[in-house]
């Protein structure tokens, strides 16, 4: 089963025209492929071939455990490099999850000689390095963040940075809420409830299906510091590790439909 996948995925990487920051000579080597939300663009344990950059769409970078519980590391946007940290095989899988999400690879060997032969496409890659260091240690703040409205909060303030919110401030997330609470490490409950509380708040609305508009940035910066410094005294806090499906006595008020409708319209 898992031989015939793979095949298939070898047999959809076709030559295609790469107009998102060219890696130089690099790009006579590349091969591009369409993937659709849940494919897989390589799976964890698969050998270490080739490079990997997102052209369109987004994909999670993610590890399961041997009891097949879900750890998100990363999120993956256009123009992000990837794949090439693995030293002989692939410690996480990369899956799609956005529809028509387009991916190039490179061949690991040309790649390594290319970028040892011509300085730019070796500044480049090194700069997208950075960026995937960088947005490592922003995920460790986040996930050293004491609630679930300073984690939660503080993760759409990054995805507002890395997907480009719009002049008002509203973003469209690629990702689930199951996405979202498997990256945070929590559960889903608590992120739904987190974000009802902010919209509650007046500092976040909803204008669509994963769609979020942060209706006032210094606001919700204010609110995670405060509540990081302990100035926030809600009757029942949200701990940020709370798996419990019972309800919180203290946010029983935040029980209704609205809630529910965001549980709903949050599917992955």
């Amino acid at each position: 089963m898992h031989a015939n996948l793979t095949a298939t995925s070898i047999r959809k990487w076709t030559v295609g025209q790469i107009v998102i920051c060219p890696l130089g000579s690099l790009e006579e080597w590349s091969r591009v492929a369409t993937f659709a939300v849940g494919e897989s663009i390589y799976r964890n344990g698969e050998s270490a071939e080739f490079w990997y950059r997102i052209l369109a769409g987004a994909a999670r970078k993610c590890a399961f455990s041997q009891c097949g519980s879900r750890q998100i590391v990363d999120f993956l946007r256009p123009g992000d490099l990837f794949g090439y940290d693995a030293p002989d095989q692939h410690t996480f899988a990369v899956e799609a999850i956005a529809s028509s999400t387009r991916v190039v690879r490179y061949p690991r060997r040309e790649a390594e000689r290319v970028a040892d032969s011509e300085p730019l496409v070796a500044r480049q890659v090194r700069e997208l390095a950075f960026e995937s260091v960088h947005r490592v240690q922003t995920r460790m703040l986040i996930l050293g963040r004491a609630t679930a409205l300073e984690k939660v909060g503080s993760f759409l303030l990054e995805m507002a940075d890395r997907f480009r919110a719009r002049s008002n401030g509203a973003v469209t997330l690629p990702m689930s809420r199951y996405d979202i609470a498997d990256y945070l490490a929590m559960a889903v409950e608590t992120v739904s409830r987190a974000l009802t509380i902010l919209r509650r708040m007046d500092v976040i609305h909803f204008e669509g299906v994963r769609c979020v508009r942060i209706a006032d940035r210094g606001a919700l910066e204010r609110l995670i510091e405060n509540s990081a410094r302990g100035e926030m005294k809600p009757n029942r806090s949200i701990s940020a590790g709370d798996y419990s499906s019972k309800p919180h006595r203290g946010l029983c008020a935040l029980q209704t439909t609205s809630a529910r409708a965001l549980h709903e319209a949050w599917r992955p």
